[in-house]
């Protein structure tokens, strides 16, 4: 028995999403979608097309997608319209929790794009999600020119919070050598676009995800972030500190960047939360102390470019960030009560301050 087509779109995008590699890629405005797939019989199949991308203004050659692939039966093609070249197979790299990401080379070119979806015979029904579809000219990382501006009073004995380190997410080694940034004056807050995570393992497993995604799809050397924080409020250590990012086109230079987990965008609308703030905050106020950063050098990435990241959510929470990074620090409890005071109406509620005290 062949597989049936079941194709209800959801529409679960907003026009720009949170691509640093290139040009957000949208459906009629939609940059996201979820499809249906059902367990009947072999394929392959064809079970969502998304019709003709809206324009796409760049020349690109990379088609790069990722999101949430619960089966392994379902594979990926890409064209460019208009073009005499047909369908290319996207590379698919999925990860035993359903994470995937998909990339497609193609000649360089202009032009919208089209997507479609294949099923080869799933064992069971279930609902594929496209998080983001980027376009692009596939470049290494190249540091932006940047005047670094005056700094603080440095306090080289700052006590950094707890991060878990990046071997406890199994990271591999950068592919290159990183460039030294050792004395950052800014930075940036980002969302993954990602998972929601609920457990310390489930975010270890995203960053780990991050990562590959990061060398393998779009080409750098590392993870592009300096640390992720969680909705449970670990702190998780990304690229080392003190190397350059790559989070932030043409603005790496002397900048810190910082991702949340989750998609703090509508229509998602992920929520953050008091631990997970004032985790950022205790992040902040030790960057802000070690090296001189003045509080308002913290920025979204919208801030720097066209894009919704970090999200309106997280994105509103920004002025009491740069007030938190003026106090100073509280020891031990305290200054998590503290935290929590400042910023749990941001987040939508109270949380216990001693989740925050430290491991």
């Amino acid at each position: 028995m062949r597989a049936s087509l079941a194709l209800a779109l959801v529409l679960i995008g907003a026009a720009v999403r949170a691509e640093d590699a290139g040009q957000p890629v949208t459906f009629g405005s939609r940059a996201s979608e979820s499809f249906p797939v059902q367990a009947f019989g072999a394929g392959p199949r064809v079970v969502f097309d998304s019709g003709d991308s809206d324009p796409v203004s760049k020349p690109w050659n990379t088609v790069l997608i990722q999101g949430f692939l619960p089966d392994p039966s379902v594979s990926f093609e890409a064209e460019r319209v208009g073009a005499a070249s047909g369908w290319r197979p996207l590379e698919v790299h999925r990860f035993p929790n359903g994470r995937f990401w998909a990339r497609a080379r193609a000649a360089q070119g202009t032009g919208p794009l089209r997507l479609r979806a294949l099923d080869a015979g799933a064992s069971r029904d279930h609902v594929v999600d496209v998080y983001s579809v980027e376009a692009f000219v596939s470049n290494p990382e190249t540091p932006g020119p940047a005047i670094p501006p005056s700094r603080g009073p440095r306090n080289l004995d700052a006590q950094r919070p707890f991060v878990h380190p990046r071997a406890e997410w199994k990271a591999v080694p950068a592919t290159e050598p990183y460039t030294p940034d050792p004395l950052p004056w800014r930075i940036t807050l980002h969302h993954s676009d990602g998972r929601y995570t609920r457990t310390l393992q489930e975010s270890l497993d995203e960053v780990h995800f991050i990562q590959d995604f990061h060398i393998h799809g779009r080409g750098w050397i590392d993870i592009a972030y300096h640390f992720a924080v969680d909705p449970l409020g670990n702190i998780i250590e990304g690229r080392p500190e003190g190397m350059l990012g790559a989070h932030t086109l043409d603005d790496n230079e002397g900048n810190v960047g910082i991702v949340l987990l989750g998609d703090y965008q509508p229509p998602v609308n992920d929520r953050p939360t008091a631990p997970q703030l004032a985790a950022v905050a205790a992040l902040g106020r030790y960057l802000v102390a070690r090296y001189g950063i003045f509080p308002d050098a913290l920025k979204g990435h919208r801030d720097y470019k066209v894009t919704d990241c970090p999200g309106d959510r997280a994105y509103a929470t920004l002025p009491a960030l740069r007030r938190a990074l003026a106090n100073t620090p509280q020891p031990g409890l305290a200054r998590a009560r503290r935290a929590a005071a400042a910023l749990s109406g941001l987040a939508g509620g109270s949380f216990d301050a001693a989740a925050t005290s430290g491991r």
